[in-house]
């Protein structure tokens, strides 16, 4: 290679390599990012709602600029299988009065039926992911033996579940207030109740207690019996678990307790560059099935980014989940 060919060689790769460098520097990597980056929150919110068959949400901070999905997690199933009452995650519990029987709702169940004051307790306070105050759903298999009025299921003595007479529920949760101080604090319970008749003696039902921070329902067998609305979050837990009571315990078997919590499962920030525009919501909420929620969003929801230099790009979310 001649001098003359090298210096053409050298200054042909000089300017490519200066045209690419150019290029590369005019690159804004973070705001190609931000689309994608809350699309995958947006899709993983749905991807969570249908692969648990419960409700998830999408949480906006325009002035943060975070995107949080939030979806439900279980932190305690109980089947009632031992004498130990094993839970998953290690949360074993301990009764008096109550006994275990052959003919449960699945395998072996627990019966409350011998005692008045029959109860089974469980230290759920110890476990950090035992935390209701985003919301919960709580599900569980009921056989009454009597109609009598009783206490069926108290978690941390801020929900509930008892039976009523004439085969009624009452559920109940107390909901985080701010006191005159200026500090948080338990207030008053928040009942939801269903008709006379929604369980029978001697019957199996499943009961679902549910609250999302925008309504709590009451399920019998998968049918709404009863709601109420409230935004507030839930106290903090001020005690174990207990199935019955020990002074008005309900007269009946137990049997598959699933206990879910409302959790963060994914969360992004966008670069400095980008911000939500301001048509973007304060949160998105699908429904069991993946579906936009259509007691929350009417029609589907379509909002913007947008970046320093003026421009925007659209995110839209459809009626069955899909996002683009």
């Amino acid at each position: 290679m001649t001098l003359l060919e090298l210096l053409l060689t050298m200054a042909l790769m000089g300017l490519v390599l200066g045209a690419g460098l150019g290029v590369f520097a005019s690159l804004d990597f973070g705001r190609r990012a931000a689309l994608g980056l809350v699309q995958n929150v947006i899709r993983a919110a749905r991807n969570s709602a249908v692969a648990r068959a419960a409700p998830a949400r999408v949480r906006f901070d325009r002035t943060a600029g975070t995107i949080t999905a939030e979806a439900m997690s279980v932190v305690g199933t109980w089947h009632f299988e031992r004498e130990s009452l094993g839970g998953a995650f290690d949360l074993d519990g301990r009764m008096a009065g109550a006994v275990l029987i052959d003919d449960g709702y699945i395998g072996r169940a627990l019966s409350l039926a011998l005692s008045r004051g029959a109860y089974a307790r469980f230290d759920v306070a110890q476990s950090p992911a035992f935390d209701l105050r985003e919301g919960f759903a709580i599900d569980l298999a009921l056989r009454p033996e009597s109609l009598d009025a009783g206490r069926i299921l108290t978690v941390g003595g801020v929900v509930g579940l008892t039976l009523q007479g004439q085969g009624a529920l009452r559920a109940w949760f107390v909901p985080e207030v701010v006191g005159s101080t200026g500090e948080p604090r338990g207030g008053g319970r928040l009942f939801v109740d269903s008709p006379a008749g929604v369980v029978g003696v001697g019957s199996w039902c499943r009961v679902r207690f549910e609250y999302d921070r925008r309504v709590a329902r009451l399920l019998v067998d998968g049918v709404e019996v009863g709601r109420t609305q409230e935004v507030q979050p839930v106290w903090r837990l001020q005690g174990p678990l207990v199935l019955g009571d020990d002074q008005s315990s309900f007269s009946g078997a137990v049997d598959a307790l699933v206990v879910a919590a409302v959790s963060a499962s994914e969360s992004a920030e966008l670069p400095d560059t980008v911000a939500f525009g301001p048509n973007t919501p304060a949160e998105i909420r699908f429904d069991a099935r993946g579906h936009l929620d259509r007691e929350v969003h009417a029609a589907p929801v379509e909002f913007e980014l947008s970046f320093d230099d003026g421009q925007s790009a659209a995110i839209a979310v459809g009626m069955y989940g899909t996002v683009h």
